[in-house]
């Protein structure tokens, strides 16, 4: 936001500052959570950077990095002057496993935690038979207490009461069974009671928890089924810092800031495409295509929300749920909440006398509103809203532009043990001789 003149910083995932007035952080998908490196296809490196600079090890004494990132954050709001107004895309990394190379054909994730956040009350409620889960669960605690000091540290600095803070998930969660299937890594994270999970376009892997805060909103503590896409949070944002939305050309969002602050249920979109990537081949075999696809739609009369999704899922061998580990219908270890999922049918089970959903075999359709957890198939009973759904879809594909997808990995990409950005023509700088990181700089 340069030209309605905030200062803007990004922490981890950024490349390089380009659009950040700051950037602190790796660029890469992952990494260990000590050493700072990453490993992939025989390569291997750390990615770690301060506005295009190496970070060197002497300077972070190999500092959990959940927590390094964090301190820099409270660093960098201490030292922030109060009457300049600022944006932060904080990027955590959090609960993403780190991604390491064993050496030979495999890409290893690890869930690296600290004692600190491994002794909390919600981990140690697992039993060591759940030893990965309970990591799991100790680097979600890791990630409240980001959220929790970040908060403070608004706080502390004076201008909590004029800020906006969004909250947001990316995607859904890489599960015991990804991992299975995938042939790859997991987190063990947990999408239960909704279906599927990370790379499937079923709502356990696109409905991600999310949550925005400002004084500035008349209704605190309401919730929404509106729909809202991760392109409406630029046009938001922006309005909400005092832009013109009027003044953005090209974009696919629309700002839903009249809808935040007056607490009222103003419809600014009625679809969402999920995916339209006619590139995409099957998971593990790739010589046939059979894309993903899916795009959700609201009824403007009865107000539904009706879901169309198909395509290849891992290879046309799985469409189901999978319970949180450790967990079991009488013993579901959650705190039911106004936003807890109710799937209105046995969790984990289609609808008896329903079409079964395999998406590769034929179109599915699902009423979202009623059925959040997608377990009963409407496509043969709905054939009107399915066609509807499916020519929205067709009139999306109608204007995409193909993919570039690029599945390997440039040897040049890392040089001297340091990732770089790929074929970038700025210069990657070593940094000067510093100091070793001081959390205690940060209070």
């Amino acid at each position: 936001m340069p030209q309605l003149t905030y200062l803007t910083n990004c922490f981890i995932v950024c490349t390089g500052a380009r659009g950040f007035d700051y950037h602190y952080g790796n660029y890469g998908p992952q990494l260990n959570y000590f050493n700072y490196g990453f490993g992939t296809n025989n390569l291997t490196g750390r990615d770690f950077y301060e506005n295009g600079y190496q970070v060197p090890q002497n300077c972070t004494n190999n500092h959990y990095y959940p927590d390094l990132i964090l301190e820099k954050f409270e660093q960098v709001i201490h030292n922030a002057d109060p009457r300049k107004p600022f944006y932060i895309h904080f990027a955590t990394t959090l609960t993403h496993a780190t991604g390491e190379w064993n050496g030979t054909t495999t890409l290893v994730n690890i869930l690296e935690t600290m004692p600190g956040y491994s002794s909390r009350p919600a981990v140690t409620a697992l039993n060591d038979t759940f030893i990965n889960r309970r990591r799991q669960t100790s680097s979600i605690q890791a990630l409240d207490e980001q959220v929790r000091r970040i908060r403070l540290a608004l706080t502390y600095k004076g201008v909590i009461n004029n800020t906006i803070i969004v909250f947001q998930s990316d995607n859904g969660p890489v599960t015991r069974i990804f991992g299975t299937i995938a042939q790859g890594g997991t987190n063990y994270g947990s999408s239960w009671p909704l279906r599927m999970f990370k790379q499937t376009m079923f709502e356990g892997g696109v409905r991600a928890p999310a949550f925005i805060w400002s004084p500035r909103f008349r209704r605190a503590g309401r919730y929404t089924n509106q729909l809202f896409h991760v392109t409406d949070w630029l046009p938001t944002l922006y309005q909400a810092a005092g832009g013109n939305v009027s003044t953005l050309v090209g974009l696919d969002g629309v700002s839903q800031l009249k809808s935040l602050v007056t607490g009222r249920k103003i419809i600014h979109r009625t679809d969402i495409p999920i995916n339209i990537d006619n590139s995409r081949t099957k998971f593990v075999n790739k010589t046939e295509k059979n894309p993903q696809y899916g795009v959700i739609w609201l009824h403007n009369i009865t107000g539904i929300l009706y879901k169309l999704v198909g395509g290849s899922v891992f290879n046309d061998s799985y469409a189901g749920w999978e319970r949180t580990e450790g967990t079991t219908a009488a013993n579901p270890m959650t705190t039911p909440t106004a936003v807890s999922v109710q799937c209105n049918g046995v969790e984990g089970v289609e609808k008896a006398g329903s079409t079964p959903c395999r998406p590769w075999s034929a179109a599915c359709l699902f009423d979202l509103t009623n059925d959040p957890c997608e377990l009963n198939n409407l496509a043969l009973n709905k054939t009107g809203i399915l066609s509807i759904l499916q020519s929205l879809l067709a009139a999306y594909n109608s204007t995409s532009v193909p993919s570039v997808a690029n599945s390997t990995v440039d040897p040049a990409s890392v040089v001297n043990g340091w990732w770089v950005p790929w074929q970038d023509p700025e210069p990657v700088w070593v940094s000067p001789p510093c100091a070793p990181f001081n959390p205690s700089s940060a209070s």
